[in-house]
C-alpha cells in the first residue's frame, strides 16, 4: 500500500516517534530505523518491515522488492489488508505500507536530528544464547558499554570480521535504538544480537558448555594498558571477547580471563569502540580473514 500522509495525527508518524523509546520497543516487539543505507540493510537481511515513511521524490531510491511487496498490497484492496500491531503493512503476508511525507514531518518523528529521508518500523529482532556458536569463531559481549554509538559500531565491526553473535550486558546501550541501528548501518540485522545477558548468564553458560562436553571459548578480556599485545595472541578455536565500560572496565566476573591490549603510543587514544575493532580485525587477520579479497570485493586467486 502506498499513500500520503499530511499531518503529525497520522498512526504510523507518531508510532515512530513512541518507538524512541526502549521500554516501546520491548512492549511492542518493534523497532524504529532511519536511513535508506539502514532499510536496505534491513531489507536484505529479511527484516520484517512493515512501514516505511519516506519524501516522495525518494521512492525511487526504495529497494525493487520492497516497492513491489507495496504495489501489491495496494492492488488487494483496503478490505483486505492485513494489520500487524496496529500498522497496515506485514511482510509475513508480502505486505508493506509506504507512506509518502514531507521533510517537515519526517524530521518531527526522526530521533537523529534534521535530514532524515527514509524512517521504518519493522519487527524487533530476537535472538538467544542458543543462536550463537560459542565453541568456534568469535563472539562480542558487551559489559555495560553506555554509549549507542559504540554499540553499534562494534556490532558493525563484528559483522565485519565474521564474529559468531554479539551479547549485551544489562546497563549496555540498547542496540536496536535508532542511534545503534545508524552507527551499524544495519548490522544488527546481520547477525544474532542478544540482549540483557548478564556475566553470570554468560559464565553460566560457558560451564554448560563444559559440562556437556563441548570446548568452551576462551575469554579474552580488553584493558587499556598491561594485557597481552593482540597482535601476539594466537586465535583460538573459539573466543568471547568481553568488551567494558570505558571508565569502570570491565564487570569483576571476568577478573582472572587472559587481557589483551591495543598498544598505543601515547595516553590512551581509543575510545572502545576503536579498541573492539583493531582487536576483532587482528583476530581475523590470524585467523587468515577468510577468503582474500581484492579491493572490488572480488576474490583473488592469489
Amino acid at each position: 500500500m502506498i499513500r500520503a500522509i499530511a499531518g503529525r495525527h497520522n498512526h504510523s508518524l507518531r508510532l515512530a516517534r513512541k518507538l524512541q523509546k526502549k521500554k516501546y520497543r520491548r512492549e511492542r516487539g518493534l523497532l524504529v530505523g532511519e536511513g535508506l543505507d539502514v532499510l536496505r540493510a534491513a531489507w536484505e537481511a529479511g527484516a520484517k518491515v512493515k512501514e516505511v515513511l519516506v519524501r516522495a521524490d525518494l521512492v525511487a531510491c526504495l529497494p525493487e522488492a520492497l516497492l513491489e511487496a507495496a504495489t501489491r498490497s495496494e492492488s488487494l484492496g483496503s478490505e483486505n489488508q492485513t494489520s500487524v500491531r496496529g500498522l497496515p503493512g506485514s511482510r509475513e503476508t508480502g505486505q508493506v505500507a509506504v507512506g509518502l511525507v514531507n521533510a517537515d514531518l519526517l524530521e518531527w518523528a526522526s530521533s537523529l536530528g534534521g535530514g532524515a529521508d527514509v524512517i521504518f518500523i519493522c519487527t524487533l529482532p530476537t535472538a538467544g544464547l542458543v543462536d550463537i556458536s560459542l565453541s568456534s569463531g568469535v563472539t562480542l559481549y558487551l559489559d555495560r558499554v553506555g554509549d549507542p554509538g559504540n554499540v553499534g559500531t562494534l556490532i558493525r565491526s563484528a559483522a565485519a570480521f565474521g564474529a559468531k553473535g554479539v551479547c549485551c550486558s544489562p546497563g549496555t546501550a540498547d542496540p536496536f535504538s535508532p542511534k545503534a541501528l545508524r552507527a551499524g548501518m544495519g548490522a544488527q540485522f546481520a547477525l544474532p544480537v542478544v540482549v540483557e545477558v548478564s556475566p553470570a548468564d554468560m559464565l553460566a553458560k560457558l560451564d554448560s558448555l563444559a559440562r556437556q562436553g563441548e570446548q568452551p571459548p576462551a575469554v579474552w578480556v580488553a584493558k587499556p594498558r598491561g594485557g597481552a599485545d593482540a597482535r601476539d595472541l594466537a586465535a583460538e578455536d573459539g573466543i568471547l571477547l568481553v568488551l567494558g565500560d570505558e571508565r569502570e572496565g570491565p564487570s569483576k566476573e571476568w577478573y582472572g580471563a587472559q587481557e589483551v591490549t591495543v598498544p598505543q603510543c601515547q595516553l590512551d587514544s581509543l575510545n572502545v569502540a576503536m579498541a573492539g575493532t583493531v582487536i576483532l580485525y587482528e583476530i581475523a587477520r590470524t585467523r587468515g580473514l577468510g577468503e582474500r579479497r581484492s579491493h572490488y570485493g572480488h576474490a583473488e586467486n592469489h
